[in-house]
């Protein structure tokens, strides 16, 4: 009996124990505080139970302590077990009161104005972004329900309302953009967002919507449109030819001026290659045009292209085209963009300009030759005086040199057209070069101050043979020196002749090329201050050095005057092929 009596009274006291530490797990102290003193209470009661039965040796009857012992045992597990639960609910709380707190932050903060209809359409929640979206507060919404109704523009109101007043549409997601009237009567464009709520056994409880403000991105909406439209307004009135490639470099837009142009309808460009729209008429590219287009579309390097395109009328069509790459943000190749201008009329007109010069040049031939072969003639004459037998054969020799720049000026022509003939032959350049000064004193009041030299000595018999075309070579220096000459303002002027790797010629003279003009110095017609010039000998003595397979560079300041070098190859012989 005694144990049964010890047993229960420990139990009791355990339990106890078991609820103070309870106490700090539950937000009812008080409560589980009452109870823990109740269950001392009755430990303390058995406690005392057990002292009599030592002190008197009463013995209470067995059937009431073994029930005081199963009670004993119930309130000790009871609260045994109950304690995890507790610090279960607890902590489910507090994960529940943390994930509150997260979302009424989100909600709270957002620039999105957020919102909850319940299934009836009263609002449980309205987040403070609404009013600097619309101007209203949480609080006015739920005095006024239909408040937001009201705040649609009175175009867009009839369509919204039908949207939104449709039940069955409150079971689907909803998405459109309409016009909102704020408080203080501004028109702002929202993008409004909707999807609806359900327990998780799929009971509905309403929709949750988001509107944003988009006036910002409505307005430049806007402002692209009416950018669009007047590029493709300025692109489809155009008089010049404008596609649009792909990044794969097919044509994915051509403006009217480029169909009419070419002759051809839309679908017969849309989608093709650039190579294959150069070539509609039926005319071969060459491989330099091919290869610039292989190389603009392959690297974005700009393309500059001359193309003839006949006409399915058979009507040649000259256009000259520009070309740029397209580039994303990351500096990849997106697109490409060419330009192309017409100019058959131009081209016309230079090849009539360029008949009309050789009819020219020809017709002044046959009374050049009278100017030379008379001279000649009366020289024969035994009575003339020397002094007019010098006379005619300065006056047979400006005639000669007359007669070899018309001549040269026809070659200009063929060197530009690619359809000269090159007769190399070996000649001494430095007795060429002394020759060209002999003539640049023809005329001459006094003589000009000009030295051929070799290395930067007197030539002394040196010789430089050179392989070359000698009229050409002749024309060349004759122009570069005379030009020299001119800009010198009765400064010297010297030719210097040096061989290495190559042939070099540096002419000299004190004067200054414009600074305006000497980056395109040998373009063709580049010419400034210079009475009766023309711009065509430096253009000519840079096609001539190049045809020679060399070159030509000028350099020009305050300081030191202008030196224009030539470099022509250096050959041991005629055999080899000029370039």
């Amino acid at each position: 009996m005694e144990l049964i009596v010890i047993a229960s009274t420990i139990l009791q006291f355990l339990a106890g124990f078991l609820a103070l530490r309870l106490i700090a797990s539950t937000e009812r102290r008080w409560a589980w505080a009452l109870l823990s003193a109740g269950i001392f209470s009755m430990a303390f009661r058995r406690t005392h139970t057990l002292y009599e039965i030592y002190r008197s040796g009463d013995v209470p009857e067995l059937s009431y302590e073994i029930l005081g012992l199963v009670i004993s045992l119930l309130v000790f597990f009871g609260i045994y077990f109950i304690g995890p639960l507790l610090r279960d609910m607890k902590e489910a709380a507090r994960k529940l009161a943390r994930s509150e707190e997260r979302y009424r932050t989100v909600a709270m903060f957002t620039h999105d104005w957020e919102y909850w209809l319940s299934p009836e359409g009263e609002y449980l929640y309205v987040s403070p972004a609404c009013k600097d979206i619309c101007g209203y507060a949480p609080e006015d919404f739920f005095r006024d329900p239909l408040l937001m109704n009201r705040l649609i523009h009175p175009d867009d109101r009839e369509g919204v309302t039908m949207r939104m007043a449709a039940l069955e549409n409150m079971r689907k997601p909803m998405d459109f953009d309409c016009r909102i009237v704020d408080r203080d009567g501004n028109t702002r464009w929202i993008a409004h967002n909707s999807l609806p709520v359900e327990s998780e056994q799929g009971v509905f409880l309403g929709v949750r919507a988001s509107v944003r403000d988009i006036s910002g991105r409505k307005q430049l909406e806007t402002e692209l449109r009416e950018s669009r439209a007047l590029y493709r307004g300025l692109v489809e009135n155009s008089l010049s030819m404008v596609f649009r490639l792909d990044a794969s470099g097919t044509v994915a837009f051509a403006n009217g001026f480029a169909i009419e142009h070419l002759g051809v309808s839309e679908s017969d460009l849309l989608g093709k290659g650039l190579r294959e729209v150069f070539a509609l008429g039926g005319k071969d590219l060459s491989e330099t045009a091919q290869l610039k287009i292989d190389t603009f579309l392959a690297t974005g390097k700009p393309l500059e292209l001359e193309t003839e395109i006949p006409r399915p009328d058979g009507v040649a069509q000259w256009s000259e085209w520009i070309g740029s790459a397209i580039r994303d943000s990351l500096g990849d190749i997106c697109g490409f963009t060419c330009v192309g201008i017409d100019v058959t009329r131009r081209k016309a007109l230079d090849k009539l300009k360029e008949d009309v010069s050789r009819i020219v040049r020809h017709d002044l031939k046959s009374p050049l030759s009278g100017i030379i072969g008379i001279p000649r003639v009366l020289r024969e004459d035994e009575n003339l005086t020397p002094r007019q037998v010098e006379l005619l054969k300065t006056v047979e020799d400006a005639g000669t040199i007359m007669l070899d720049l018309v001549n040269q000026s026809l070659n200009l022509y063929k060197l530009e057209t690619g359809t000269y003939d090159f007769e190399k032959i070996e000649f001494d350049l430095l007795e060429l070069l002394q020759g060209i000064v002999e003539h640049l004193q023809i005329g001459r009041d006094r003589a000009i101050d000009i030295h051929v030299t070799f290395d930067g000595a007197p030539p002394d018999g040196n010789v430089v043979l050179l392989c070359a075309d000698r009229p050409l070579v002749f024309a060349m220096f004759s122009n570069l020196m005379k030009n020299a000459v001119e800009a010198s303002e009765g400064q010297p002027v010297t030719v210097d002749v040096q061989v290495e790797a190559e042939c070099r010629v540096s002419i000299h003279n004190a004067g200054v090329v414009p600074a305006s003009i000497r980056r395109n110095f040998f373009d063709k017609y580049v010419t400034e201050g210079k009475s009766g010039g023309t711009g065509l000998g430096t253009y000519s003595s840079r096609l001539i050095a190049r045809q020679h397979g060399g070159g030509i560079e000028m350099r020009s300041t305050e300081s030191k005057g202008t030196t224009v070098t030539v470099r022509l190859p250096w050959e041991d012989s005629c055999n080899a092929p000029v370039e």
